[in-house]
């Protein structure tokens, strides 16, 4: 699947309508999200072939004791704008992922050196929301490491025998062993929302990202619609979204009915630098120059009800690098659950 270039640039982030100086129900609640990623609706195994992640997102900070871990993370991170704002509630999250990046032939030993390198990204996520009724604004801190300790060539290699797949033989080239360290905010904005009829309703949602780092350095902006019947509260994880932080359950939770969305969004990104494909920065890699200017479009459906949320969707992208042999396209499954 030809999609990793977007694991970081992709961006949606929850927010919705609830007050947010109420202490609501949503405000207590917090989730799991188990989130996977492949390229196999595609009917390819190339690119951005598989992703894994699993997060966990708090219930509003000050919902907890002013002595506990949560409260204190959250509180040290108060200078950063918007978090801790009297008009905002502060929330934390953290997600643990796992990416694997190989060429459009994994049957070569030495695959060309103008497709896609191997790579593989192993990181933890450490996310900021400070929400309020109209928007979400977002701080994100990433450290990983890329290279063989990874060990997503075991983890491939492992998974393609037990389904009885081709054998991935050029992971001997893939980038070497880099720490990876990144910072990026996104920030959402509800834009317009309407009724229709007495349980569907819309909203329209603009979104911007950038981020500096050695896994992603650029910029972008997109927007995105939903139109549902029983629409909870909160935006996000149906259309745009950053890597595998889960934003439609900040600030949101359980619902004692069925709440169903559709959701479809188009973003450009300005890229200059992505680890998957232009290489590492420290260490000599194999790497192909992305292209300063991506777009992607998204389609998703997301079922909710009671204290479960589960999300299906389509990820495509214009041309990520001049020698890319397929377009990249990918589906994504996520369940969720709140506690």
């Amino acid at each position: 699947m030809k999609a990793g270039v977007w694991l970081t640039l992709i961006a949606l982030l929850s927010f919705g309508t609830a007050d947010c100086g109420a202490q609501s129900t949503a405000s207590y609640a917090g989730a799991w999200t188990v989130t996977v990623e492949n390229d196999i609706p595609t009917g390819s195994d190339n690119n951005y072939t598989n992703g894994i992640g699993v997060s966990w997102v708090s219930r509003a900070i000050d919902t907890y004791a002013e002595r506990s871990f949560i409260r204190r993370w959250g509180d040290f991170w108060s200078f950063l704008p918007f978090v801790g704002n009297s008009n905002y509630r502060t929330y934390v999250a953290w997600s643990i992922a796992h990416e694997m990046h190989t060429p459009d032939d994994i049957k070569v030993a030495d695959p060309p050196r103008d497709d896609q390198p191997y790579a593989g990204v192993l990181y933890l996520d450490n996310v900021i929301y400070a929400r309020n009724e109209r928007s979400t604004h977002a701080w994100q801190l990433r450290v990983g490491v890329v290279g063989p300790s990874s060990q997503a060539d075991n983890v491939q290699k492992w998974f393609h025998k037990v389904v009885d797949s081709d054998e991935p033989m050029g992971w001997d080239t893939q980038l070497p062993d880099e720490p990876v360290l990144n910072v990026g905010y996104t920030g959402a904005y509800l834009l317009a929302q309407g009724n229709l009829g007495k349980s569907a309703s819309w909203r329209v949602v603009p979104v911007a990202n950038a981020g500096v780092g050695n896994y992603f350095t650029g910029a972008g902006l997109g927007v995105y619609g939903e139109v549902g019947w029983n629409l909870i509260e909160a935006l996000g994880g149906t259309a745009l979204r950053q890597g595998f932080n889960v934003a439609s359950t900040v600030g949101a939770g359980p619902v004692d009915r069925w709440s169903v969305s559709l959701s479809g969004g188009l973003a450009g990104y300005g890229v200059a630098h992505y680890l998957p494909l232009d290489g590492t920065v420290f260490k000599n890699s194999r790497s192909v120059d992305t292209k300063p200017f991506i777009g992607m479009a998204t389609l998703g459906v997301a079922v909710r009800h009671g204290g479960f949320v589960f999300f299906v969707g389509r990820t495509f992208f214009t041309k990520t690098f001049e020698t890319e042999r397929e377009r990249v396209e990918f589906g994504t499954l996520s369940l969720s659950w709140y506690f």
